[in-house]
């Protein structure tokens, strides 16, 4: 199947779960247009997700995600509809980042830990290197988080991910989420006090 795409900017994807119920059914019956689909319409935010999560190591991100898009076609047919199509491919994520994480050296801290959007031309100089100060500033916030609170942060306000989808992606209850949520969001405001 190859490398997953490396997604351009920060574009939303509607999660259909009617839609990608069909997309399911077809896919466990072999259809691979269908599957496709599928890798088409979450594949970005999966990516989004594994890169943040990995301090922005493309390679390590792409490795993540090749695993999980070949788990995936192998076990569709295990996915039984019980939350929505991306709560499972977001949680056989996280489980493949987690693994990549364990496999990896730890390396020195990398500025470049969100995806930049790209920079709007009617932006004058100054404020587009004030806002891009202001994500590297934020990147760094954010790798110094510790992990249940970085994923918990950039699933629910990156991605958009319901607090009970969040905690089945990582395995714990929405309650454990709203407090790695509350703790995540007070670091980075102190972190981030001087943007204010």
């Amino acid at each position: 199947m190859g490398r997953g795409p490396r997604p351009e900017g920060n574009a939303e994807v509607a999660d259909e779960p009617a839609a990608d119920a069909v997309l399911v059914r077809r896919a466990v019956l072999g259809d691979r247009s269908a599957f496709t689909t599928i890798f088409h319409r979450h594949g970005p935010a999966m990516f989004r997700y594994a890169l943040n999560m990995l301090e922005g190591n493309t390679q390590d991100a792409e490795d993540a995600l090749q695993a999980t898009w070949t788990k995936v076609w192998v076990n569709i047919e295990t996915f039984h509809g019980r939350s929505a199509l991306r709560t499972w491919l977001f949680t056989v994520t996280a489980n493949e980042v987690l693994n990549q994480r364990r496999r990896r050296r730890p390396v020195p801290v990398d500025d470049t830990l969100l995806i930049p959007r790209p920079e709007k031309a009617h932006l004058a100089p100054a404020a587009q290197l004030d806002q891009r100060q202001l994500q590297e500033a934020l990147s760094a916030a954010l790798t110094e988080l510790p992990w249940r609170q970085r994923a918990s942060w950039i699933l629910r306000e990156m991605e958009g991910q319901s607090y009970e989808d969040i905690a089945q992606i990582l395995d714990t209850t929405p309650t454990v989420i709203r407090g790695q949520l509350h703790r995540a969001r007070t670091t980075l405001a102190t972190r981030m006090e001087t943007w204010r």
